[in-house]
């Protein structure tokens, strides 16, 4: 697992909306019954987007983009929150609400380059051979756009590589 205190120094002086791209390494969402890789299998995801980004203004964006009325969007409540500076700048950290010592990356999903499922003996994983036991992610339907803003939060623990800049950091 990657250092979080190095993910944590590396974003924190980072203010306005950066373009990153980054290796994670989670485990996915599974339903247990019954599943034989339950416990037993990580996902490995080469994603690009960006971090320092304002969520609701965003989706009013792209609502707006594509002709619609900022009324089509269900504001819901979430699990964590963003963690803002004392001069208002948006960090590219959240905080869970009810354990402000859990932190985590906020970050906007602009393109999915792979996405590989690992046993935990290095052994590849068809997603076909795990999809009856794969939970569903999101639709994104209570922002009511046609292509929605794709918003994620990962475990500071979770970042392997992270490359911003031009620079490429492993961690």
């Amino acid at each position: 697992m990657a250092n979080a205190e190095a993910v944590q120094d590396l974003l924190a002086d980072q203010k306005g909306a950066t373009f990153i791209s980054m290796q994670t390494n989670t485990e996915p969402k599974m339903r247990k019954r019954g599943n034989p890789y339950a416990g037993r299998v990580r996902k490995v995801t080469e994603i690009a987007g960006q971090i320092n980004f304002w969520y609701d203004p965003a989706v009013v964006r792209q609502l707006e983009k594509e002709g619609k009325d900022e009324s089509e969007f269900r504001r819901g409540e979430s699990w964590h929150e963003p963690i803002v500076r004392e001069d208002g700048t948006l960090t590219p950290f959240a905080r869970h609400k009810k354990d402000a010592s859990r932190k985590y990356l906020r970050f906007r999903s602009l393109n999915v380059q792979s996405v590989r499922f690992v046993l935990d003996d290095g052994t590849e994983v068809s997603r076909e051979a795990l999809e009856p036991w794969l939970q569903k992610s999101s639709d994104y339907a209570n922002q009511g756009t046609d292509d929605p803003v794709r918003f994620v939060v990962y475990g500071l623990d979770k970042i392997e590589r992270l490359t911003m800049n031009g620079v490429t950091y492993e961690l």
